[in-house]
């Protein structure tokens, strides 16, 4: 995979904290825009990316690259995704997807007509751990709760309560808690247990955006709830438990990361504990064998689930704005 990176921010650093452990993964280009082309000189400087660009189109004009990582604001996904895609690069889309299904809608078309690939950079369905507690699931009986909670004190949040609105609370731009934290609880939910038949939103929404809510979904036989604050201080590791009748399984890691989970049943304890690694490491790799293989088959069905995921967020979105019409 030769990769060209789109943006500079902080989810950026973090990929490039691990991205040469994986081996084929080439870093081609970066771009940002002119007004950060310091940061991206640093950036350059300080890992192996070969060029930069601060005209998008020109980046797309690039044959040296072959796939791009688009880590930019959530209303922007769509935009760089579909150019990025016409121009007949792959794309790999940081989460939140999109922000409407009419967006999904268009890139899935592109992507399947013009035979590329098309992933949405979700952590927990590419940890090894998803596919363990895929397993115990069947060990603990009839599941009756699930309680997932990922929760932090946004580091933007002080700016926030004196007015300065970022991004990342700006629910007009894709911010908030249910698209910034609670989507991770909503892809683990719907990874292990596919659609639910209901779902229902109670937030605290202030200044517009949703700082803090409880997203509940019903299943046929279960309920389960997906809590995620941007506006509390909160435990670090998670609170994260799926309930049987024989027993439970807890995922003692925020629901973004699920490297240590542990299956508890009336025969003991049973703890997997995966080698310290970032938690965006398994996906990347995924994303970068299966592009090399040309896997078409695997990245389609993480396309069935991204959507059944991009159904229930603009469910949500839908019932925010039929709460505050005028937002």
């Amino acid at each position: 995979m030769k990769l060209g990176i789109i943006g500079s921010g902080n989810i950026v650093s973090e990929f490039l904290s691990f991205v040469e452990n994986i081996k084929n993964i080439e870093l081609v280009a970066i771009y940002g825009r002119e007004k950060s082309i310091d940061k991206l000189y640093d950036i350059k400087n300080n890992s192996k990316i070969k060029k930069i660009y601060t005209e998008y189109n020109q980046l797309l004009l690039d044959d040296d690259i072959d796939t791009i990582y688009v880590a930019l604001p959530n209303n922007l996904h769509f935009d760089f995704a579909e150019k990025g895609l016409l121009s007949g690069k792959n794309v790999i889309l940081e989460k939140p997807f999109v922000q409407t299904m009419a967006e999904f809608k268009a890139l899935q078309k592109i992507a399947q007509e013009k035979n590329l690939h098309l992933y949405e950079a979700i952590s927990n369905q590419y940890s090894p751990n998803f596919k363990k507690i895929t397993q115990w699931i069947n060990e603990i009986g009839d599941i009756r709760l699930v309680s997932l909670n990922y929760s932090q004190l946004s580091s933007r949040y002080a700016k926030f309560k004196t007015g300065n609105v970022l991004p990342a609370f700006n629910f007009k731009t894709g911010g908030g808690a249910l698209q910034d934290l609670n989507v991770y609880n909503l892809h683990l939910l719907t990874g292990l247990f596919g659609n639910p038949r209901k779902v229902n939103y109670t937030y605290n929404f202030v200044e517009n955006v949703d700082t803090s809510g409880i997203l509940t979904l019903e299943y046929p036989n279960f309920i389960s709830n997906a809590i995620a604050g941007k506006d509390v201080f909160s435990i670090k590791n998670g609170v994260n438990f799926i309930e049987g009748d024989k027993g439970y399984i807890s995922i003692d890691r925020p629901t973004n990361d699920i490297s240590v989970i542990s299956l508890h049943t009336e025969n003991g304890i049973d703890t997997v504990r995966l080698p310290e690694q970032h938690r965006m490491f398994y996906e990347f790799e995924t994303f970068a064998n299966k592009i090399e293989i040309n896997d078409l088959n695997f990245m389609n069905k993480m396309l069935e689930h991204s959507q059944m995921v991009m159904e229930i967020l603009t469910t949500v979105k839908k019932q925010i704005q039929n709460d505050y019409p005028e937002k």
